[in-house]
């Protein structure tokens, strides 16, 4: 089966598991992460990534509003290299996110159970926040390819979205359920899938329980997502008028928890 048709056939089959919640665990670097405040240690292995697997569908549906979000690559993708600036930087975007944008449902804002976009200052769940600290990071000149949306699962079942960023010295998790930056190995969650580094449009597993190793099939560089030229070939799907990203529906308030999609 070529990489067209996997990307059709995953997108028919992905659906969408629950929870965003508010900050409310705190981890740590251990202290020697800087020496005299200028070297920075490894506290964190490489995360072991298998084959490819289905783009969570809202992440689909953010694609064919927002293209150009889901565009690029590389085909050498290089680790940042960590510095005590870049440390203050991811921390300064982390903390501002976390603090200063509401955590609000899907429901709440679209009127829809799934439903991803950046965030701004209306609010967002969790995957929204993740998109939003993406876009800041890369507005300040971080590379997308260490930039990586990933899913992950709660102790109790609940879904939930952060963002992943690969360094030199191991790969850390922004989380707006996190007021402090940890090692991936650090936060207590399952690991499911997440952005490959080579296209953000491409999904590797990381469920430990499923993973196999299997030689990705990439697209060549600079050509669409799979998924937007199949959709291209059909007609739009029609979509409640008034609302798109950054818009919010007219509904009473919600006390549902925001969501984010795991499959």
């Amino acid at each position: 089966m070529d990489w067209r048709k996997k990307f059709v056939v995953w997108a028919t089959l992905a659906a969408g598991l629950a929870g965003c919640q508010s900050p409310d665990y705190v981890g740590s670097i251990d202290a020697s992460f800087f020496e005299n405040n200028a070297d920075v240690h490894r506290v964190a292995a490489t995360m072991d990534t298998g084959q490819q697997v289905a783009a969570p569908f809202g992440y689909v549906g953010f694609c064919v509003r927002n293209p150009g979000e889901c565009e690029g690559g590389t085909d050498a993708p290089q680790a940042a290299v960590m510095t005590p600036e870049r440390w203050a930087e991811l921390n300064k975007v982390n903390d501002y996110v976390n603090s200063a944008i509401p955590q609000v449902s899907d429901a709440a804002l679209y009127d829809r159970d799934e439903w991803w976009a950046i965030a701004n200052e209306r609010g967002g769940d969790c995957e929204d926040l993740a998109l939003m600290k993406r876009k800041l990071l890369i507005e300040r000149g971080w590379a997308p390819e260490n930039l990586l949306i990933s899913v992950v699962r709660e102790w109790n079942g609940d879904g939930h979205a952060v963002l992943l960023v690969t360094t030199d010295r191991g790969e850390f998790v922004l989380d707006n359920k996190n007021w402090e930056i940890v090692a991936w190995t650090d936060a207590p969650y399952q690991w499911i899938k997440r952005q490959s580094r080579e296209r953000p449009f491409i999904w590797v597993n990381l469920d430990s329980r499923t993973m196999r190793t299997a030689q990705i099939e990439v697209p060549p560089l600079g050509e669409q997502a799979p998924f937007l030229a199949v959709l291209q070939k059909k007609d739009k799907p029609v979509l409640r008028p008034g609302i798109s990203d950054g818009q919010t529906a007219s509904r009473s308030s919600s006390k549902e928890k925001p969501t984010a999609a795991i499959n």
